[in-house]
């Protein structure tokens, strides 16, 4: 550790003493705990990092005032910075400033915990506010899906809808108000986020998806893709959109809260890592082989289904921490991403579907056909 870095206990870190020989360490973001055991020497060292002192004093006061050399002093403190216990101040650096370090610093602090340092939490906001996010359909879970990605800091977001807004949309859209009733819901989307962040990068695009529309070029601009669009069904948009992006190696999201699947989590789809559209497609073709369709009394049945506001909220807000997790490279939460859940109403379960991907998939496996 660089004897000029001044070192302080990270902000999510408590830290207690049990019995007098055992720190034990709380992680609060995480909810982890760590033991140790400790001696007096320890407690000095942890009682004297205080966020103003250098290395270098800290190794010092431990020297003169309790007889430890520097190497012990040093060992244990790369010990606690290896346990994510104590991090570097960060007083000047050029990723962010400082002004927007005050504005996300409760992101900031939640990155750097599964991260390691507070510099990494301050790059992690950095990823997300060069981000460029496409987001297909502006509905309940896709409006609330883009609140929430601005409210992270996501700097530029393209947003593609051709519907307007209803007076029914008042218990399903959060960002709902009268003054936008008959307004395009991309206009009206558009004013609620620069409500939250004025210097957020937003483009609408009022249109229809189409057999015939071409979005090959306006995916490729994106760094990650969001498609919530349930017309003229999401099957159809999300293979659309999947096959483009997984062709051009683009992570995107497929949400959650389309028609009878009101508060399904929808799936995270990185490339040939997870899953792929055609790979669930291949999934339900097999479970559902022998499930027969009846007709419903209800023509218009997709404007007729009920639900809740909280419950698209629920997949919007399961959808964003993915979004955010993957953008921001918390990789390290999980060993891998969770396959699509359905949150079920009546007895408030979660449970997965177990969803393989698919080796021989034509889109993302084996069956891909060579083109060069």
């Amino acid at each position: 550790m660089n004897k000029k870095t001044v070192v302080k206990i990270k902000d999510s870190v408590d830290i207690f003493l049990s019995n007098e020989h055992y720190l034990m360490v709380y992680y609060m973001n995480s909810r982890q705990r760590k033991s140790f055991r400790a001696n007096e020497e320890m407690v000095h060292l942890l009682e004297t990092i205080d966020g103003e002192k250098t290395v270098e004093e800290i190794e010092f006061i431990m020297s003169e005032k309790w007889s430890v050399d520097s190497e012990c002093t040093n060992q244990i403190m790369d010990k606690l910075q290896e346990n994510r216990i104590i991090t570097e101040v960060v007083s000047q650096q050029n990723i962010l400033p400082e002004k927007l370090i005050k504005r996300y610093t409760r992101q900031i602090n939640y990155f750097s915990e599964f991260l390691g340092s507070e510099l990494e939490g301050i790059a992690a906001q950095r990823k997300l506010m060069d981000s460029n996010i496409i987001i297909f359909g502006c509905g309940a879970v896709g409006g609330n899906i883009a609140m929430q990605l601005v409210m992270a800091g996501v700097g530029h977001i393209i947003l593609l809808d051709y519907d307007r807004n209803e007076p029914s949309d008042v218990s399903r859209h959060m960002y709902f108000r009268k003054q936008y009733i008959g307004m395009n819901k991309v206009d009206s989307l558009k004013a609620e986020l620069m409500r939250i962040n004025s210097a957020t990068d937003v483009r609408c695009i009022v249109e229809c998806m189409k057999p015939e529309t071409d979005v090959v070029e306006l995916i490729r601009s994106a760094d990650f893709v969001v498609n919530t669009l349930d017309e003229p069904y999401i099957g159809y948009t999300a293979s659309k959109i999947s096959r483009i992006c997984v062709k051009y190696k683009i992570p995107h999201y497929i949400a959650g809260g389309f028609d009878a699947h009101l508060a399904s989590t929808g799936e995270l789809i990185i490339p040939y890592v997870t899953p792929c559209v055609e790979c669930y497609t291949t999934h339900f073709r097999e479970v559902l082989k022998d499930w027969k369709p009846k007709k419903h009394p209800v023509e218009r049945r997709y404007t007729e289904i009920g639900g809740l506001a909280s419950m698209s909220l629920f997949s919007s807000s399961y959808a964003c921490i993915e979004i955010i997790k993957y953008i921001a490279g918390l990789v390290q939460m999980e060993d891998s991403y969770k396959i699509r859940g359905e949150f079920l109403f009546h007895d408030m379960s979660l449970t997965y579907l177990n969803v393989k991907k698919n080796p021989e998939c034509p889109i993302c496996g084996r069956g891909v056909k060579d083109e060069s």
